[in-house]
């Protein structure tokens, strides 16, 4: 239920992805994960929503939803692990692990909140990514109250003794040593590491330091926890068969007594990264593959530049029809997959990881080429206009399966308020890469994606 990271077959080689959010290496559909949180047209979304901020700091957004017997519930803490300085590289995840302990009015052994929802018939999960920590369930429509009481105590009054956390830090450091059985996790870890420039807020993985994590004190972890958990750094989101006043009288009942914090300090601005070198271009895998990775400066979600380079880089690389999945995936056969090991919503610029997996042989070289010429013909003559249509329109109706989903329009509205600002914009992203032109797309891949900035490593095997 709560382990941080899943394994995935595919094609007879086992990949490693960290939980949903980080590490996704798109060996599913490309909707499921990147568009299917913001694809959307005003039209099709046509249920009432609603928001209103607590005095201490609370936001609440409520979607009605009628029909169905069960409600989403997701809480997003704009915490991650850019929150966490030299000595706590790990605490952000740690701490999802600790929220399902006990709190001060659920005590009891072993993982208190998923067995409280299990005894419901409800389920429930958690994630952490640089940016953000989100806790979601999904529950039957008449326990809410129960719910919220269980997450308004997990957020003022968790407990954090010293067996919780002795327990934690080995549940976590067990993950990141069973992690690192795998031999893509090995791998990209040794790339991690040398990826991004000293102060970069996303310097260090998610999973952080074994080092640091096993020395983790109760006073660290009761610091971290005052300053990120609480009711001003929080928006609670909850979608179903509800009504809005309904949820907002309850909402003010049973978090409105919470205090608020000062607010987290920002990390400062990180650089664009285009101007930035790689620390490493030669690696090695204990596997018989061989892979080309593409290091990308990506812009934040607040640049100009950000939808129309995300539109360039799923329509060449990612979607499984993409331009170059269809040619070297599926007609040569020349790879196994590209697969995508980076996190697209960011608040700072990021590296874009791509990695074209490929059999361990001679002549890949010719893999190589293929994809750099692919690139620098639409440097040279541009993307043409009616294939950028097609995709679009293929996109809008990709967004229409999931608008039967709470947990999808859930996703949706906070993904929009944590990277816009405002669950309003949830709507707005179809219209942005509509406008975008021929031109301005091109000016974006001269931007991003020409040769000083589309870095490539080579990954050899060690056999």
């Amino acid at each position: 239920m709560k382990s941080a990271y899943t394994f995935i077959k595919k094609n007879s080689v086992l990949f490693f992805m960290k939980r949903k959010f980080f590490f996704k290496l798109f060996l599913f559909s490309f909707f499921t994960f990147h568009f299917t949180f913001f694809i959307s047209d005003a039209s099709a979304y046509d249920y009432p929503v609603e928001t209103k901020t607590l005095s201490n700091g609370l936001k609440i957004i409520v979607c009605e939803k009628p029909g169905g017997t069960e409600t989403e519930v997701q809480l997003w803490y704009r915490c991650g692990s850019k929150d966490e300085t030299d000595g706590i590289r790990g605490m952000a995840h740690m701490f999802e692990h600790m929220m399902f302990r006990g709190s001060k009015n659920y005590m009891g052994d072993g993982d208190v909140f998923i067995d409280s929802m299990e005894s419901i018939g409800a389920n429930c999960n958690a994630y952490t990514t640089f940016d953000r920590t989100v806790y979601h369930e999904t529950i039957p429509n008449e326990k809410i109250e129960m719910v919220l009481k269980m997450e308004a105590d997990r957020m003022e009054n968790l407990v954090l003794d010293q067996n919780t956390l002795d327990v934690e830090r080995q549940v976590v450091g067990e993950e990141l040593r069973n992690g690192m059985n795998n031999w893509f996790q090995r791998m990209h870890s040794d790339v991690y590491e040398h990826l991004y420039p000293t102060g970069h807020p996303y310097r260090v993985d998610v999973i952080g330091y074994l080092d640091q994590i096993v020395n983790f004190t109760t006073q660290q972890c009761q610091d971290f926890y005052d300053k990120n958990y609480a009711p001003n750094n929080c928006t609670l989101i909850i979608v179903g068969d509800v009504k809005a006043e309904d949820v907002f009288a309850l909402a003010s009942k049973i978090f409105g007594g919470i205090k608020k914090q000062l607010p987290p300090t920002e990390t400062s601005a990180a650089s664009t990264l285009l101007a930035d070198s790689l620390r490493g271009y030669e690696y090695s895998v204990d596997f018989p593959v061989q892979i080309y990775g593409y290091m990308i400066p990506k812009p934040p979600t607040s640049s100009p530049d950000f939808f129309a380079w995300l539109f360039f880089k799923d329509l060449m690389f990612t979607n499984p029809n993409s331009i170059l999945q269809k040619e070297i995936v599926q007609d040569m056969q020349a790879a196994y997959q590209i697969s995508e090991a980076s996190d697209d919503w960011s608040i700072y610029s990021n590296y874009c990881e791509l990695y074209c997996i490929m059999q361990a042989a001679p002549g890949n070289v010719k893999v190589k080429k293929m994809i750099s010429s692919q690139v620098q013909e639409v440097i040279e003559d541009g993307m043409d206009e009616t294939l950028m249509k097609n995709y679009i329109e293929s996109l809008k109706a990709q967004r229409l399966l999931g608008m039967y989903q709470n947990d999808f329009i859930a996703n949706e509205l906070g993904m929009a308020d944590r990277y816009f600002g405002d669950y309003n914009q949830y709507n707005r992203v179809i219209d942005e890469f509509e406008k975008i032109t021929p031109d301005q797309l091109h000016d974006v891949v001269v931007k991003y994606f020409s040769p000083e900035n589309f870095k490539v490593i080579n990954i050899k095997p060690t056999f």
